[in-house]
């Protein structure tokens, strides 16, 4: 995390990352994108996991959920941006739901 630093020294750090990476499957190398190419991308990758993953039911019983994509918070987090995520998690159906606070 150190090389993630926005100013070491007093000067800007030449190693930190300003604009999103995206490597295809399959591809050695990576290019580098916009943002709204990479929000875009997220969001379709996880409403399309949630899709083919989504069960409904379980034994009968309503359980609205997804075993295949798990949230693990920080703790650069808040206390409100942690129920923010929460809740965001919730909706999408998650099970898994971690946070470092917590272990």
């Amino acid at each position: 995390a150190l090389s993630q630093i926005h100013n070491v020294n007093g000067e800007i750090n030449p190693w930190r990352l300003t604009k999103p990476l995206y490597r295809a499957p399959g591809a050695s190398d990576w290019t580098e994108i916009t943002w709204d190419a990479a929000i875009t991308k997220i969001a379709n990758l996880v409403k399309e996991t949630r899709d083919r993953t989504f069960v409904e039911k379980d034994n009968g019983k309503t359980v609205n959920r997804t075993e295949a994509i798990a949230s693990l918070g920080g703790g650069e987090l808040d206390n409100e941006e942690c129920y923010l995520l929460s809740k965001i998690d919730r909706a999408l159906g998650l099970v898994y739901m971690e946070h470092c606070a917590r272990l």
